[in-house]
């Protein structure tokens, strides 16, 4: 099975190919007609109509070329979506405004890994109203409708960071709604996923402003009575690259000032403003900074 990305690219190539050589045939016509029929050779403008070769002509390849492509995109959705058995499948979820990953279970938000050379089935589907995932560099993009599955197919060969975004318009902080993919070698992955899986380790006053507090409500956190669904799972948000979907860094700081004020960095956003003590916020940001 070929990368996705790969397939699309060598379309795109293609394509893009023939619509210069139509552009440089088109445009060489033009000036040819221009410099041929212009006022100072010919009298009288030349007639072209009931010139049924030229009609045909012009009628059959237009048909030809989009038949090329329409086969060239039949045989790159082939390859896109290829019997090739998924070794990985997850279940990528799209809320109001940020995304929850399902590996089996072990759930997380915002961040997704993936281990190279494998291919992997993401399950798509939204929970409020429409979304789109679509990592550029990874291939194609495919809505997520709510009470609807849809799937997509990745593949990639490279390791590294891939940057993604909703694609579909899904309401005030749809830009912040951003998606990071992290394909890394088997070995790390598994270490990653095993992190996952496990509870939460830390502990101290970060952990009780936590428990005490309507965060309960909305987060979950493995190993604590935390159960909330409504918001993402912080289990091991101190380990996540971002907060927010991308709108802040995931560090103490970075943290504390959105517990302060959500709506200062992500207006209308469903997270509350939650009034605690300076000590309180510093004990909560730690705490959650401390969850890798």
């Amino acid at each position: 099975m070929r990368p996705p990305a790969e397939a699309i690219g060598t379309l795109a190539l293609i394509v893009g190919a023939i619509a210069v050589a139509i552009f440089i045939g088109v445009e060489g016509a033009l000036v040819y007609a221009v410099w041929r029929y212009r006022t100072s050779r010919v009298s009288t403008p030349a007639r072209f109509d009931r010139n049924t070769r030229l009609e045909l002509a012009w009628t059959a390849a237009p048909a030809l070329t989009l038949a090329v492509v329409f086969v060239l995109m039949l045989g790159t959705l082939r390859d896109i979506g290829a019997a090739t058995d998924a070794q990985l499948r997850i279940r990528a979820t799209g809320h109001q405004w940020w995304w929850e990953f399902d590996y089996s279970g072990i759930v997380t938000a915002n961040e997704m890994h993936i281990p190279i050379d494998t291919a992997i089935d993401i399950e798509l589907a939204s929970v409020d109203v429409n979304h789109s995932f679509w990592v550029p560099e990874l291939g194609g993009k495919t809505d997520m409708i709510p009470g609807q599955i849809n799937h997509l197919r990745l593949l990639t060969r490279r390791p590294g960071v891939y940057l993604g975004q909703c694609a579909e318009f899904c309401g005030v902080e749809h830009a912040w709604m951003r998606i990071r993919v992290v394909a890394e070698t088997k070995e790390d992955f598994d270490r990653w996923l095993a992190t996952q899986g496990s509870p939460a380790t830390a502990s101290g006053d970060g952990a009780r402003v936590f428990q005490s507090n309507t965060c309960v409500n909305c987060h979950a956190i493995r190993g604590t009575s935390a159960r909330g669904e409504a918001g993402p799972d912080l289990t091991h948000v101190g380990g996540r690259a971002t907060i927010a979907a991308g709108v802040l860094p995931s560090d103490a700081a970075s943290i504390r000032a959105w517990l302060v004020d959500p709506q200062r960095y992500k207006p209308g956003a469903f997270m509350p403003r939650v009034p605690l003590s300076d000590a309180d916020l510093d004990a909560l940001a730690s705490y959650l900074g401390s969850l890798r």
